[in-house]
C-alpha cells in the first residue's frame, strides 16, 4: 500500500480524558459508567486513544471496558454525524410507520440502525421507546423533538437539516 492511501487518524487531544479521570473520587471501576459519559460529552463519542487511557487509569482489561460500553446502546465508539437521529422504534411509532421512515432513510442515506452516512451529516438510532407514543412516530434529532411524522414525507424534514 502506497504512502497515499493510509488512513491518517485525528489526533486527540487526552487533556480533558485525563482531567475527568483525575476528578474521580478514587480509581475504581464504579465510577466506569460517570466517566464515559462525561468523556462522551466531551467528543461527543468514546475515542480509542481515550478509552486506552481510561483502561490503564481505571486498572480495567480492554474487554472488560468494552462489555460496559457494548451493553449501554448510548455510548458511540464511532464518531457520529452531526446530528444524531434517534427514531422511537416502541409499538406505537411501529405500527405508524418507523419502519417506512428507516427504509427510506436507508434507500436515501445508504445508513441502517448505528450507522453514519458518508458526508458524517446523520447518525441513526433506535429506541425503544421515547415516550411520547401519542405523537407515533416520532424521532429526536440533534437536540429538536418530532412528533406525528409522516412516513412519507419523512425525507422532507432530514432535509431541513442540510441547510
Amino acid at each position: 500500500m502506497a504512502d497515499t492511501d493510509q488512513v491518517v487518524e485525528e489526533e486527540i487531544d487526552l487533556a480533558p480524558t485525563q482531567k475527568i479521570l483525575d476528578a474521580l473520587p478514587e480509581k475504581s471501576r464504579r465510577y466506569l459508567i460517570p466517566a464515559l459519559q462525561k468523556i462522551q460529552g466531551v467528543y461527543r463519542y468514546l475515542p480509542e486513544p481515550a478509552m486506552e487511557l481510561v483502561m490503564m487509569d481505571i486498572g480495567i482489561s480492554k474487554a472488560q471496558l468494552y462489555g460496559v460500553i457494548s451493553f449501554f446502546p448510548k455510548f458511540l465508539i464511532e464518531e457520529p454525524g452531526k446530528y444524531i437521529i434517534n427514531l422511537c422504534y416502541g409499538t406505537a411509532c411501529f405500527v405508524k410507520g418507523a419502519e417506512i421512515i428507516v427504509n427510506k432513510i436507508h434507500e436515501c442515506y445508504k445508513i441502517k440502525p448505528g450507522q453514519t452516512d458518508a458526508s458524517k451529516l446523520f447518525t441513526l438510532q433506535t429506541a425503544s421507546c421515547l415516550g411520547n407514543c401519542g405523537a407515533a412516530p416520532m424521532a429526536i434529532i440533534g437536540e429538536d423533538t418530532h412528533g406525528t411524522i409522516d412516513p412519507e414525507k419523512s425525507l422532507e424534514l432530514l432535509a431541513s437539516y442540510k441547510l
